[in-house]
Order: C-alpha cells, then sequence, then structure tokens
C-alpha cells in the first residue's frame, strides 16, 4: 500500500556542498518521535527550537542538522546518510494513503442495516464522513470482508448488550 511521507527533505546544490532543509514533517510524527530502536540506530533526536516555536529541529548521526527553517549545507557522504535516513523513516512511519473515489466515481459503504451500498461519490458531507470514519470501499468484496470480520460482529454485539453506546 502507498504511504504518505512523514518527512521530506529539500535538496539544492550550492558550490561544492548541498544545501538541506526540510520541505514537510508530520506534527503527528514529529510529536511522537521514532521507536527507541530506531532513535539508537540513528543516532537521533527530535527538538523544539527554544528561541523559535515554529522551528522542528532533526539532530542525525550527531553531526547532521536538519531543520524547517534553517539551512544547511553537506557533503555527498551526509546527503546519503540523510537520504538513508529519509526513506527508511518514511518507509517505518509513513501513513498509509486510503483510496479515495474521484468525483462522480463510484465506491460502497455500509448502510445502518448493514447492506452494502453502491453509490457515486459527490464529496459532499455525507461522502466525506463515510470516507472519515472508514466506511468507504473501493468493491462490494472489501466492504464485505468487513460485515464478515469477527470486530465488526462484536462490534454490534457490545451495542446490543448495552456495552457501547448504552447510558452510564
Amino acid at each position: 500500500m502507498e504511504k504518505e511521507k512523514v518527512l521530506e527533505i529539500e535538496y539544492q546544490e550550492v558550490f561544492d556542498k548541498i544545501a538541506v532543509r526540510i520541505k514537510n514533517l508530520n506534527d503527528d510524527f514529529f510529536a511522537d518521535g521514532l521507536l527507541k530502536e530506531d532513535v539508537e540506530k540513528y543516532n537521533c533526536q527530535f527538538l523544539e527550537s527554544p528561541t523559535d516555536l515554529e522551528q522542528r529541529i532533526i539532530w542525525i548521526y550527531d553531526d547532521i542538522y536538519l531543520s524547517d527553517n534553517n539551512i544547511n549545507c553537506y557533503c555527498e557522504e551526509k546527503i546519503k546518510q540523510i537520504k538513508e535516513f529519509v526513506d527508511y523513516v518514511n518507509e517505518k512511519y509513513g501513513i498509509p494513503k486510503k483510496w479515495r473515489a474521484e468525483k462522480y466515481k463510484e465506491y460502497c459503504f455500509l448502510n445502518s442495516y448493514g447492506y452494502i451500498i453502491l453509490c457515486l461519490d459527490f464529496y459532499e458531507e455525507s461522502d466525506n464522513k463515510n470516507y472519515e470514519l472508514g466506511n468507504y470501499f473501493k468493491t462490494r468484496e472489501e466492504a464485505q470482508k468487513v460485515i464478515d470480520s469477527k470486530e465488526y460482529q462484536n462490534f454490534w454485539a457490545k451495542v446490543r448488550a448495552g456495552e457501547i453506546g448504552g447510558d452510564d
């Protein structure tokens, strides 16, 4: 499945070096940081600038400083390390892209009776809500897998038993 990048770096050649800065850094990813083994692997840390609250900084390998406000220049060897880090981060922490139909094209969703409904996406409130909730499928088969899943059955069993949505 294709993933949305959580970290993008911009490069530009300057004399015999390459200038680098953070082009895009996902806020949730920055706040959550890396898993411990990845911090150790890349000897990295995520910081917010003490003087500029808008600036976010990533230190890797103890000597590479990446910022979304400042531009830093590095030799080709360091650029390879940066690219390796960015590729790894996006592969491991990238956000899976959810499929969405083009406007006026078909998608399926489950209605309140548990039936699979095929409709056109007009990018209106109901379509957007289905998409945001995850009640949005490319095929009837995908929707049927959800209906057949144990999680779906358990969810409705808990609702019927008053465990979810009951008046506490």
